[in-house]
């Protein structure tokens, strides 16, 4: 019987930004319809970031929330 190597997946992270969570949530649900074929491990909640100079002078479109996505990427490796 011969042995085939293990392959381990990989999961990996995605970082959304957004102003506020609604735009985090709608930048996620963008984010995953464009990749169709990834398999979602996780969604995080949103996280309020650090307030940073730029959020003080930047207005309302500078991002302040955040959605971490853990993800596999689909398997292309062919048998």
């Amino acid at each position: 019987m011969k042995h085939q190597p293990h392959f381990e997946s990989a999961v990996k992270e995605h970082l959304i930004l957004g102003a506020d969570k609604r735009d985090a949530e709608k930048q996620r649900d963008l984010w995953l319809s464009r990749n169709p074929a990834i398999k979602v491990i996780k969604t995080h909640r949103v996280k309020r970031e650090p307030p940073t100079l730029l959020t003080r002078i930047g207005g309302k479109h500078v991002p302040r929330v955040s959605i971490v996505v853990e993800y596999e990427e689909p398997d292309v490796r062919t048998k």
